[in-house]
């Protein structure tokens, strides 16, 4: 069972590295990308892409402020065909605008083969770097005082 836990946490943390600390330069997505229909709570905003050509959006109708300065925000990634194993991928951050850390609290990857990984186990905080998909997020979710 710790096994399983440990892997879990593992793949989480990587999950964390590869979608955000690898993409050095975040660049605006235009509107015209958005993968939802719109309803009250599912408000996917499109707010980078990276040189693979993933998309990022987050869901801005559900967004929570918590208390210390910390948000909860969802993320969906549109991987490009240049990902050898996902097409899609859910996440759910907490992101601390105090300290500019995150974490991961659950995720949902779609493969390409048509199975899916989930991970409910929450990640450790890691800063967020510069210039990065992350850090963009960061300047949206902590700086949007509206809903």
């Amino acid at each position: 069972m710790k096994a399983a836990t440990k892997l879990c946490s593992l793949f989480f943390c990587v999950s964390l590295v590869a979608l955000f600390c690898l993409s050095e330069a975040s660049t605006p997505v235009e509107a015209s990308s958005r993968i939802t229909k719109e309803t009250a709570k599912d408000k996917w905003e499109p707010y980078a892409s990276d040189e693979e050509g993933a998309g990022y959006f987050y869901n801005a109708g559900t967004i929570q402020r918590l208390k210390d300065n910390r948000v909860k925000v969802w993320v969906r990634v549109i991987y490009s065909g240049k990902n050898p194993k996902y097409s899609q991928a859910e996440f759910q951050w907490e992101v601390d605008c105090t300290n500019k850390s995150m974490r991961g609290l659950t995720a949902n990857a779609k493969k390409k083969d048509g199975t899916s990984e989930n991970i409910t186990e929450a990640s450790g905080w890691s800063s967020i770097p510069t210039e990065s998909t992350a850090e963009t997020l960061y300047e949206i979710v902590c700086r949007k005082k509206d809903k």
